[in-house]
């Protein structure tokens, strides 16, 4: 006889006495036992998805829940491809999972957040058999098909739902906080906070369960500032349009990556390794820069480009929100997370890159008050709170010195620290491993910045435990000179003379012993209590130019790995202390002064060894199709620069 033959009502009958169909009394009482046990303060629940992982249920409840092995009759558990379960009935099916056993009423609270209880899900009474073959009556999940199509769409993994129920629950707190505020206003409420309620999540996910108490706490310490008082001071007025203008613009984006990241959660993941919002940065650039003049009409008509008597920084921000719910559109979104998908290509490679901006060229950390006259060096950058605007870029401002708390206030190079969440701990993720997707993610960011770029520096994980770690060989001198005609910038100075500009005009000569600092090998931390050996050790070259023109950076940045994995070469940067500069520094400081052109062999002996260094990137002893066609641009960029550079001597020493 079946399971629902036995019973005299079934699981949907969440409040009948259920009367067993034989005469056991010892199973009878256990039935009434479970079942008023349902009813009591603690609860049974089964689980078959998620919360069979302990991890999962620590997450959510902040302990080891005791559990046992349990069967669910007359109900089958669905697994979409790529996606979470959930169980709907059907008769004769059977559903393997676990019980949790008793949970607080809180906890159970807690749960029907997480699943969206009356929504996604609909938690029922049902009726399971443990591995003793007894009945034992408990609580689960039974799925809502059409709601869970609607708001997860075909692929849905727990980290996505988890950090959805985290953020409803922040938005709870806020709601608590101010509960007069519409829905639109506790949104300005979370972009003001900036990265607070991102580091909340994140905390979570590590497994440090964060009370409502440190939420609050959080969230007064991210108050945004009083432009009232800000605008008291006579010498930051000349520039305070400039700055509310560049805070809306970072506002109106991270509205854009929100929603992206609610609405595409399967085109924006990226393993934990990496920064979790690397790739939504680069759809929110894309989506922004295709409506950006529409954008800036938008926010002139808007008066968000100026300085309003009487309005408030939150009001700034609700604005925003308010022009982003005009222009973005889900449908165009979707075409533009496709065209990345169709372009985007892993490596074995982490990368990251940083990128600096000024109004005054090298100047920028050396230049006097007002003479920027736009952002004065981005001097008032942390009065109009662009910290907390720009925290998804690693916004900050870089004068060339350590970055500490107590020195927040000074001039220098606006700089997008790509991957880098945390400025004064210094902790950062690299970004991705698609050199077209970091190409494309510089050239957006200049696109969407226009504040004429300078630099550009682009660093990638060495392997560990691999010989690549002892990278302390000498530089070949034509090598390097292939490395600065494909990334640097070779110009005419005022008398016409050839000088490679980056080194010649000392831009790389940044740190108080005036040392060509090319490249620099260093360890990235991604938590504050990370040692050394889970580190990731990272080689960066920093001698590129930043582009204001469209740019092709991928074979570039496919040319710098190649070359570091076929050379294990040092990295050229600062000596300690007493030491003199390494010959490659007294090298490359000549050529720039009086660039030379390279032989063919010369050219081909490089091009020999990144072909070499991608190989051993790859494991493999063929390029295939994509790499043979990187290798083939490399070249014809390098010998289009040396017969350029040739031509122009020549033509020198006829004038």
């Amino acid at each position: 006889m079946s399971e629902e033959r036995e019973m005299r009502r079934d699981s949907s009958s969440a409040g009948s006495r259920v009367i067993p169909s034989h005469h056991d009394p010892a199973e009878a009482q256990q039935i009434r036992d479970d079942f008023n046990h349902v009813h009591s303060d603690k609860v049974d629940l089964f689980v078959y998805g998620t919360m069979m992982n302990d991890h999962h249920v620590r997450l959510l409840l902040n302990r080891r829940v005791e559990s046992e092995p349990a069967i669910l009759h007359n109900y089958m558990r669905v697994v979409p491809p790529g996606a979470f379960y959930f169980v709907v009935r059907q008769h004769g099916a059977t559903s393997h999972g676990r019980i949790l056993k008793d949970l607080s009423p809180e906890e159970l609270a807690r749960l029907d957040a997480f699943e969206d209880e009356g929504n996604l899900y609909y938690r029922k009474v049902v009726v399971v058999r443990t591995q003793d073959n007894r009945r034992r009556r408990c609580m689960t999940y039974i799925g809502n098909i059409p709601a869970l199509q609607r708001s997860f769409g075909k692929e849905i993994l727990f980290e996505d739902r988890y950090s959805l129920y985290l953020e409803r629950k922040i938005d709870q707190t806020i709601e608590k906080i101010d509960p007069d505020r519409r829905e639109i206003t506790r949104r300005a409420s979370r972009e003001l906070m900036g990265s607070a309620v991102d580091s909340l999540i994140e905390s979570h996910f590590d497994g440090n369960y964060i009370c409502n108490y440190i939420m609050v706490q959080t969230f007064n310490d991210a108050k945004p500032p009083l432009l009232a008082d800000i605008l008291q001071n006579e010498a930051l007025r000349p520039y305070a349009d400039n700055y509310i203008k560049f805070a809306c613009k970072h506002i109106i984006f991270n509205q854009f990556v929100e929603l992206i990241r609610h609405h595409f959660p399967d085109a924006v993941r990226l393993s934990k390794k990496y920064f979790r919002h690397g790739l939504a940065i680069l759809l929110g650039f894309l989506y922004y820069n295709r409506h950006g003049d529409r954008i800036a009409a938008m926010m002139k008509e808007k008066s968000l480009d100026r300085i309003v008597p009487g309005r408030l920084y939150r009001d700034y921000a609700v604005l925003c929100i308010n022009l982003v719910e005009e222009i973005y559109s889900k449908e165009e979104m979707r075409e533009i997370c496709e065209y990345v998908e169709q372009n985007w290509h892993s490596t074995p490679t982490p990368l990251g890159a940083e990128l600096e901006f000024s109004y005054l060229g090298a100047r920028a950390v050396v230049g006097e008050p007002g003479e920027d006259p736009y952002y004065d060096g981005f001097y008032w950058f942390n009065d109009f709170d662009l910290q907390r605007r720009t925290w998804r870029m690693g916004g900050h401002v870089d004068s060339h010195h350590s970055v500490i708390a107590a020195n927040e206030r000074h001039r220098g190079f606006l700089e997008y620290a790509f991957g880098r969440f945390n400025i004064v701990g210094d902790l950062s993720r690299p970004l991705f491993d698609c050199p077209w997707g970091m190409s494309k993610l510089i050239n957006e960011a200049v696109r969407f910045l226009d504040i004429p770029p300078h630099s550009l520096h682009i660093s990638m994980e060495l392997p560990k435990n691999k010989a690549l770690q002892n990278s302390v060989n000498p530089h070949k001198e034509s090598d390097l000179v292939c490395l600065l005609m494909l990334g640097g910038d070779l110009r005419r100075d005022e008398n016409g003379d050839l000088r490679e500009w980056r080194i010649f005009n000392k831009e790389l000569d940044t740190n108080m012993m005036n040392s060509l600092n090319f490249s620099s090998r260093k360890y990235h931390y991604s938590r504050p209590e990370q040692s050394q050996d889970e580190a990731a050790d990272v080689m960066e070259y920093k001698f590129m130019r930043l582009r204001s023109e469209e740019t092709d950076y991928s074979h570039l940045i496919t040319a710098l790995k190649g070359y570091q994995f076929g050379t294990h070469a040092r990295q050229l940067t600062i000596p300690r202390q007493g030491e003199p500069e390494l010959p490659e520094q007294f090298f490359m400081r000549e050529w720039a002064a009086n660039p030379q052109p390279l032989t063919k062999g010369e050219i081909h002996s490089f091009l020999e060894t990144v072909e070499n260094g991608i190989k051993e990137e790859h494991q493999g002893s063929e390029l295939g199709r994509r790499r043979r066609q990187s290798m083939d641009a490399i070249a014809f960029a390098l010998f289009e620069k040396n017969t350029w550079l040739s031509r122009t001597l020549e033509q020198k020493k006829k004038s």
